[in-house]
């Protein structure tokens, strides 16, 4: 008996001992980012390209091009179907796409093509999409730009 009242004593003063304390609601967030690596070409391959033309030589490698032309693309691309990103000189990035899709993004006018040379981060939305007008991505060097304008690159036979 005496140990179940020592019990019950040491009990309360843990109770009493609680109630001095303040105790705060604490709330535990999970953000996920996702990093875009660059495609790996060698300074030279990455080649100026006009908007408004038909077709655009597109480099693939040092020694490789393909002709393309563009076409209108969803306002929405998956996030994790981008395999690789290559900036271009007149303020666009090149997606690659792991269905070897090649799709074009317009930068927003303050924003360099140059800035995303090491890729860049992006906050995982729920919908799993990187959408123009919406999302903004993040280069390692600390821009963030949102994407103005997609457009899909579609090979050209010789």
């Amino acid at each position: 008996m005496e140990a179940r009242t020592a019990a019950v004593g040491t009990l309360v003063s843990v109770l009493e001992a609680l109630e001095e304390d303040t105790w705060q609601q604490v709330r535990i967030e999970q953000r996920v980012i996702i990093r875009v690596a660059p495609l790996a070409l060698n300074r030279e391959a990455i080649a100026p390209m006009s908007l408004p033309l038909a077709e655009t030589v597109v480099p693939l490698s040092s020694s490789m091009t393909v002709r393309v032309r563009e076409r209108r693309a969803a306002n929405c691309m998956p996030a994790a179907g981008i395999a690789a990103v290559q900036p271009v000189t007149d303020g666009r990035l090149l997606f690659h796409m792991r269905d070897r899709r090649m799709i074009a993004a317009r930068l927003e006018k303050a924003c360099s093509a140059r800035d995303f040379y090491l890729g860049f981060y992006m906050s995982k939305t729920s919908d799993g999409q990187l959408c123009i007008k919406r999302d903004q991505i993040h280069s390692r060097a600390g821009t963030t730009c949102a994407l103005k304008e997609v457009r899909e690159f579609v090979p050209v036979e010789p």
